[in-house]
């Protein structure tokens, strides 16, 4: 916000040489979409839900908290880098681009979580459909509850220092330093690498392949195959897929890296 002229001035031109005015046209146009989408879909979801309370059901309601994360995203995120995308540049400032970079990342870690959750709880109701410990309505607010907990504790970080949020994407949005080589920006990388994709992607797979073998284990019995083995094998391909292209990019940055960074390997005595 209170960047000095001389740094505006000459990071404006910068802005300008990191992609072909094209690019950026077609990133706005692309992120017009993106958020029309996102905050028409997910608005009317949230609808439908406060409509009808029947539709409250422990799975759900967690299900909910993904669709007020996504829909979080269109509302806050979509505007800020759609209008840099035009602008050509980022023009909220450095304060704004932290806290941009925090919830964006803050949501994002939330949806993914999220997905993690409702794979697990998938699994208990399939594995143990009459356990007196399936997942209630407290329960559902308590994993909400753990979803945000978790998220607020691998994105805040870069607020008290360890990491940052700095500008990304050709200068049209903010997120977390992925290109410093300190030891500082990559420990946390590693961190957010680990806890924000990895172990969500084990839990993920672990969950949904159970719920396959479980689901042919019970059409051997019967003898068959059931249609709904087969719908529920599709979907945990589309889930995985879907899942792995949406997150893996953030990951890539990581990757490129290599081995272990300078800043990581013991220094010679």
């Amino acid at each position: 916000m209170n960047d000095a002229p001389n740094d505006v001035a000459a990071s404006a031109v910068d802005y300008e040489d990191l992609m072909a005015p094209w690019a950026y046209n077609a990133s706005a146009v692309t992120l017009f979409f993106i958020g029309f989408f996102g905050f028409f879909l997910n608005l009317f979801v949230i609808a439908l839900m406060c409509k009808d309370m029947q539709l409250w059901t422990p799975m759900n309601i967690i299900l909910f908290n993904l669709v007020c994360s996504d829909f979080s995203v269109s509302i806050i995120g979509n505007p800020l880098t759609l209008t840099s995308a035009i602008s050509h540049r980022w023009i909220f400032g450095r304060t704004l681009c932290v806290a941009y970079g925090f919830f964006m990342s803050l949501l994002g870690i939330t949806s993914i979580t999220t997905l993690t959750v409702l794979s697990y709880e998938r699994y208990c109701l399939i594995s143990r459909p009459f356990s007196s410990r399936n997942l209630t309505r407290r329960g559902a607010f308590l994993a909400i509850f753990f979803i945000w907990g978790y998220s607020f504790a691998l994105t805040s970080p870069p607020l008290f220092g360890w990491g940052a949020y700095v500008q990304e994407a050709a200068n049209i949005s903010c997120s977390v330093n992925w290109e410093s080589q300190t030891k500082n920006a990559t420990t946390y990388i590693i961190f957010l690498f680990v806890f924000g994709l990895v172990v969500p992607l084990i839990v993920i797979v672990y969950s949904y392949t159970n719920i396959i073998v479980n689901m042919r284990e019970n059409s051997a019995r019967v003898g068959r195959i059931n249609r709904a083995e087969q719908r529920v094998t599709s979907m945990v391909a589309v889930m995985i897929v879907a899942f792995m292209v949406a997150w893996t990019p953030y990951a890539l940055p990581f990757q490129r890296r290599g081995t272990m960074p300078r800043a990581l390997l013991p220094r010679a005595s």
